[in-house]
């Protein structure tokens, strides 16, 4: 949550870049950069990281670390991801079975804009839940105490690992696990909750 009034400014101007770039993205499959700044690595399979460029595509294996000053916009399409400082994420090689995106997150925050479709088709994976999405707006925090996502507009859908427990998160409202004792939801935020049901857990 506190992570939004830092990134907001930069929010405000990649979105807008966004906007204006949508027109010209090269590769509607693979992430491209559209705004770097600061420490930003991206390593690939088997290669020594590399500085990440503007303009720079993301291919399936690659991972992106941004160090405490570093923030990437990354662009598919209509779809953006915000990478804020001291964050990792990845591209997996293989794509899961009736998902056409996973992104991997392994710790910072994320804010990310998908592209609404009749079916859920879009996946962040961290290491204690999954979000899974038809169209929204929504951000994910990975930390040492646990996982967050908070929805802006649209509905995700979490899942905890642990316990198997799944609830749908609305606008206004967020979604948070920790890291440690015996996992589980927990459901913040205003308007009306979704009830918490049980999945199987992973």
């Amino acid at each position: 949550m506190h992570h939004a009034h830092r990134l907001l400014p930069f929010m405000t101007a990649t979105f807008a870049l966004a906007a204006t770039c949508s027109v010209f993205a090269a590769d509607d499959d693979k992430w491209t950069v559209r705004k770097s700044s600061g420490e930003v690595w991206v390593t690939s399979s088997g290669a020594q990281p590399a500085s990440l460029q503007q303009a720079d595509l993301l291919k399936a294996g690659d991972t992106v670390r941004t160090g405490r000053n570093g923030r990437v916009l990354l662009q598919r399409g209509e779809e953006s991801i915000i990478i804020a400082p001291n964050s990792v994420i990845g591209v997996p090689v293989d794509k899961k079975e009736g998902l056409s995106t996973t992104i991997l997150q392994r710790a910072g925050s994320i804010l990310l804009d998908v592209e609404k479709r009749n079916v859920k088709h879009f996946e962040v994976e961290t290491p204690f839940l999954a979000a899974v999405v038809k169209g929204t707006q929504f951000r994910v925090t990975v930390n040492a105490t646990g996982t967050s996502v908070d929805v802006v507009r649209g509905q995700v859908e979490v899942a905890e690992f642990r316990t198997g427990k799944i609830a749908q998160v609305n606008p206004g409202q967020h979604a948070t696990t920790l890291a440690h004792g015996n996992g589980g939801l927990s459901l913040g935020g205003s308007g009306t909750f979704s009830p918490i049901e049980q999945g199987k857990p992973r």
